[in-house]
């Protein structure tokens, strides 16, 4: 299986994620009410995720592993250079952006979503 459709089947295997296609074809993958976690675009090594902090961001650039996007500088958002990284980093990370953008979630948005055990 292709890296892209492994990450795909795996972003939409936590609960209640889905995915739309927006930005000229990417893959958009979000929860609750259109909070996005992560971004794949068909056909490009990287994929854009959120980080648990700019530390964590700046540390993966100073490895080589990501990049800050054009349209994300601010925060804690980084794109991952999904070519340099191994397939479980990779899916560990996706599932830690979901993790962070659904525990920022209001209480009652985290309510209406299925259960995470994560």
């Amino acid at each position: 299986m292709a890296l892209f459709d492994a990450i795909s089947d795996f972003a939409l295997s936590l609960p209640g994620a889905y995915m739309t296609e927006q930005w000229m074809g990417s893959h958009v993958f979000k929860i609750s009410d259109d909070k996005m976690f992560c971004v794949l675009r068909p056909g490009k090594p990287n994929m854009l995720i959120k980080l648990g902090s700019i530390e964590s961001r700046e540390l993966l650039i100073e490895a080589g592993v990501a990049e800050i996007h054009t349209h994300m500088k601010r925060g804690s958002w980084a794109d991952l250079l999904t070519d340099k990284l191994e397939k479980d980093d990779i899916l560990a990370r996706v599932e830690e952006s979901y993790a962070l953008v659904r525990f920022g979630l209001t209480k009652a948005r985290q309510a209406a979503l299925p259960p995470y055990p994560g």
